[in-house]
């Protein structure tokens, strides 16, 4: 993985300290400045006084307590870390479906179990600090929308084609998804309700997009048709939750860019892919919304 242009900060707090150094290895390579810590008591306090661009959590730390996913709790509502901050979870042995959903409902953006897959782990983690990086940078190129903070058309063009062609750089699919209201018009205030909602169940690493009163685009890296089902899922389940509007929703997605075949030789250089056509993306998505 090509280095991130800038020097992000990962905190990283991990009670294995063999996982700790490898972690920190690759991280470093990859352009972040890392800062660990294996003791519980020190994690929310360096989070307070270090503001990391993201953190990486063994769920481990917590082990003394009924409820492993506290100190996840604990940083994703303490006010000094931005709710852009993405907070990888880790743990011992295979993530299961239920303790996934549990870890997303304590703010993590993802548990990753026992084989961690460094490679992958990193390219994500760029994902997810390159969405936070960003939030720094639109509010003042008037790329958002005012009402809601959620990405206007103009900041939908530009960071859906930032996204795709750092998809295509590193060999990951790119989805969109698009959500109306299924049960006609809404009032302006009533859609500007709906509007805090989506930002709210949005991730900070994808482009959440108003493109029109009541219509929203999401466009979502690193996640391919399997994943895109689970993003509508979880949008249209969280909106009817907060804000009482069932969605229908549309879906396409580009795949990733084949991978070197096993035994090829490194020395052979891989035609770079084109970035998928954000446009293109978009109109199938509207083409297929449904009830």
């Amino acid at each position: 993985m090509a280095p991130v242009a800038v020097e992000p900060l990962v905190l990283l707090a991990n009670a294995d300290k063999w996982l700790t150094e490898s972690l920190e290895s690759v991280l470093t390579q990859g352009g972040y400045r890392v800062i660990g810590t294996a003791k519980r008591q020190q994690v929310l306090d360096l989070a307070r006084r270090q503001l990391p661009d993201a953190i990486l959590l063994d769920v481990a730390l917590d082990q003394r307590s009924s409820d492993n996913l506290a100190l996840c709790r604990a940083l994703r509502t303490e006010p000094s870390v931005s709710r852009a901050t993405p907070i990888i979870l880790t743990t011992a042995g295979p993530a299961l479906r239920a303790q996934q959903i549990e870890a997303l409902r304590a703010g993590a953006w993802e548990l990753r179990g026992d084989p961690l897959d460094m490679e992958e782990l990193v390219l994500r983690l760029g994902v997810y600090v390159q969405g936070k990086l960003e939030v720094d940078r639109i509010g003042a190129e008037g790329l958002v929308d005012r009402a809601s903070g959620l990405y206007n058309e103009t900041g939908m063009t530009r960071r859906s084609e930032e996204l795709a062609a750092f998809t295509a750089r590193q060999g990951l699919p790119l989805a969109c998804a698009v959500f109306q209201p299924a049960d006609g018009v809404l009032t302006t205030g009533s859609a500007d309700r709906l509007a805090d909602a989506v930002k709210r169940a949005g991730r900070i690493s994808d482009a959440v997009c108003r493109t029109g009163p009541a219509e929203f685009a999401v466009f979502a890296p690193a996640t391919d048709e399997t994943g895109a089902e689970g993003l509508v899922q979880r949008i249209t389940d969280a909106v009817a939750r907060t804000a009482a509007v069932r969605l229908r929703a549309g879906t396409s997605t580009s795949p990733a860019a084949s991978k070197r075949p096993s035994g090829a030789r490194s020395s052979t250089p891989l035609p770079q892919a084109s970035p998928p056509s954000t446009t293109d993306l978009l109109s199938r998505a509207r083409a297929r919304l449904t009830q």
